[in-house]
C-alpha cells in the first residue's frame, strides 16, 4: 500500500486546498490539467473520505488539487489543524482514501461506504 503525505499549512486551511508537490510524479500524468476548468485533465482523480467522493484534476500551473469544496468539508469533518497531516492512500493509480494524521501522531480515519453501512447496523446499549 503506497501512501502520500502532505502537510497542512495555515493557507492550507484558509484556501481549502491541499499541495501535491512532494507526489505530484507519482500522479498519473493524464491527470495534470490546464490553467483553469474549461480545461480539464483527460482523466480525474478520486478522492475518498467516508461517504464524500470527488472526481478532480491537479492544475499544470498550481502544487494542489482543483477540487476546493471537498478540502473544506474534509478540514471541517477532521477538524484539520495546522500542522496536520493529510494521507493519501493509493487504492489505484486513480483512485485515493484520504485520511488525517495530528501532529502528535495520531489518526482520524473516515469510515469506507461499506463500514459506514454496515456501522449503521449496530446498536450500543449500555
Amino acid at each position: 500500500m503506497t501512501i502520500f503525505r502532505s502537510a497542512l499549512t495555515q493557507g492550507n486551511l484558509d484556501n481549502n486546498h491541499v499541495y501535491v508537490t512532494s507526489f505530484r510524479r507519482d500522479l498519473p500524468q493524464d491527470t495534470i490539467g490546464g490553467t483553469n476548468r474549461t480545461d480539464l485533465a483527460p482523466k480525474m482523480l478520486r478522492l475518498e473520505y467516508e461517504a464524500q467522493t470527488v472526481d478532480t484534476d491537479v492544475p499544470s500551473d498550481k502544487g494542489a488539487f482543483r477540487a476546493r469544496g471537498f478540502f473544506r468539508r474534509f478540514f471541517e469533518a477532521t477538524n484539520a489543524q495546522v500542522g496536520d497531516t493529510v494521507l493519501f492512500e493509493r487504492l489505484t493509480p486513480y483512485h485515493y482514501r484520504l485520511s488525517l494524521e495530528r501532529s502528535d501522531g495520531s489518526r482520524v480515519f473516515g469510515l469506507a461506504p461499506e463500514q459506514r453501512e454496515r456501522a449503521k447496523q449496530w446498536v450500543f446499549v449500555e
